[in-house]
């Protein structure tokens, strides 16, 4: 079975990720917050269903040996009736035309209990927080992978569920805070650029808990350690190394591994696209620095604002200028993309700016 996950951003969505690894082997993660990134991810999730190309599909007279099936399953996440309604009917085609497919929603949000109501695949308990509900849904249907690993992701999320719905009471309250502004703070690896690094990186810090939770003084021990442990995590040396250090040198490696789909071309020179990774002054150096085949580097945020930086191979002031109403210094430089759409979509960011850079003075 592949399975689908889709899931909130703080630390009761990734608990409920990290739980579902406890189960599946073949599991693909979404992420999303609320608004407009839920359509997009779930849209996602079935056209990788439709498109499967190893997908042995049934028909109405006959089930094809070793038939593929999928579950999509949500998690931390109210969707609003229209959202609901459309995945439904999107589902049913796809089951139409011969896939096998399960929904299931694991939600603690009373906003969502109109949905609840009408569709049987949205579970829905106010009463604990997500990461529970699906630790014991899960456990209920499915078989761990590892049943020594039981206690643990019992405590995990009961710890979760004490700080979620706020039980100061509750099971490890204080840890479970600390825990929150953890997974809250850990935006070391951009979440749109490295997006399974990002997610791998929180849940590198959720097994770290691992050594804390439930022992003497747990939430000093590990708020105390978790500075040194995210340099671990990123791969650097917490004795020798700053936290900057190791950020930028994760980040270059991991931007390294992106140049073909991140290349970019104006005028002749060639540069390297990122989208909202802010602050780019000591990333963008370094990354010039290591990858000398590039003559500049250009970020851009959801609100258009873009950033350039050069290592003495090309004008980016002049660039700025041209495309983006800006200015600043041969090297550094940055302007505004007037007409820019925010997007979930790395190729569409990328087909945005080229069409900036093919017609400067044309608004999209």
């Amino acid at each position: 079975m592949k399975v689908f996950h889709l899931s909130h951003t703080d630390l009761d969505g990734y608990m409920c990720q990290y739980i579902a690894r406890e189960f599946f082997k073949d599991i693909v993660f979404f992420n999303a917050n609320y608004g407009r990134e839920v359509g997009v991810r779930l849209d996602s999730i079935i056209e990788r269903i439709a498109n499967d190309p190893t997908a042995k599909l049934s028909t109405k007279f006959h089930t094809q040996k070793n038939a593929q099936s999928y579950l999509i399953l949500i998690t931390d996440l109210n969707l609003t009736l229209q959202e609901s309604q459309a995945l439904t009917q999107k589902v049913e085609a796809l089951r139409s035309e011969g896939r096998n497919i399960m929904l299931s929603l694991f939600d603690h949000h009373i906003s969502g209990q109109e949905c609840a109501n009408k569709f049987e695949w949205y579970f829905l308990d106010s009463t604990r927080c997500a990461s529970k509900i699906t630790w014991h849904n899960l456990l209920s249907t499915y078989t761990l992978l590892d049943d020594k690993r039981a206690n643990w992701i019992d405590n995990l999320s009961s710890m979760t569920n004490s700080v979620d719905i706020w039980q100061e009471n509750g099971y490890e309250f204080e840890f479970g805070k600390v825990a929150l502004n953890a997974i809250a703070q850990a935006s070391e690896l951009n979440r749109f650029m490295f997006d399974n690094e990002h997610r791998d990186y929180k849940f590198h810090i959720i097994e770290s808990m691992q050594e804390f939770l439930g022992k003497k003084n747990s939430a000093v021990q590990f708020d105390n350690a978790l500075y040194k442990l995210k340099k671990q995590i990123l791969g650097g040396n917490p004795e020798q190394e700053t936290m900057d250090y190791v950020i930028s040198h994760a980040q270059v490696k991991l931007l390294s591994a992106k140049k073909q789909e991140c290349s970019i071309e104006v005028h002749g020179y060639l540069g390297f696209l990122s989208y909202c990774m802010g602050g780019i002054s000591v990333l963008a150096n370094l990354f010039l620095t290591q990858n000398p085949e590039y003559d500049f580097y250009i970020d851009i945020n959801n609100k258009g604002n873009v950033s350039l930086r050069a290592n003495g191979k090309c004008d980016v002031n002049a660039l700025s200028k041209e495309f983006f109403g800006g200015g600043g210094h041969k090297n550094a430089s940055g302007g505004k993309f007037d007409g820019f759409k925010e997007s979930f979509s790395y190729a569409d960011i990328k087909s945005q700016v080229l069409m900036r850079f093919a017609n400067p003075s044309r608004l999209i």
